[in-house]
């Protein structure tokens, strides 16, 4: 990994993440609570931790240098397993780092990929982001 990849990269507190209310209203409290921020470049996205009622999770980046730091950094932490790169060609190019189960290569519909991601549907009056925008 160099050293520009990694001066891109910053972790913070899960409270300073762009995603953070999106997924205080959808993910398990718990799993929520290990969670942190990793900010590439200017904006920072939350890695949920996979484990109880979420079996895996996943966070986009650009450059496969970023991917590897990104990697690295989750690699030491409780409930982020079986870390892997793989490409994601849809909605646009990009390296994920994938952790806990693989999730299918097809979803029969969007309940079923809520529920592998351990997200459940938000309470009334909630703003919403849709999850294309954030990472899983």
């Amino acid at each position: 990994m160099t050293a520009a990849a990694l001066s891109d990269i910053t972790v913070m507190p899960p409270a300073e993440a762009y995603d953070f209310d999106y997924f205080r209203d959808r993910v398990d409290a718990e799993l929520f609570s290990r969670s942190i921020a990793i900010r590439v470049f200017r904006m920072p996205l939350l890695a949920v931790p996979a484990g109880r009622t979420r079996r895996g999770g996943w966070f986009g980046v650009d450059k496969l240098a970023i991917a590897l730091a990104v990697r690295d950094i989750l690699a030491p932490l409780s409930g982020f397993p079986d870390l892997r790169i793989t490409w994601q060609r849809e909605p646009r190019g990009s390296y994920i780092v994938e952790w806990g189960e693989c999730p299918p290569a097809t979803w029969s519909d969007e309940n079923e990929r809520l529920t592998f991601y351990g997200l459940v549907q938000p309470s009334p009056g909630c703003p919403c982001t849709p999850l294309s925008a954030v990472s899983s």
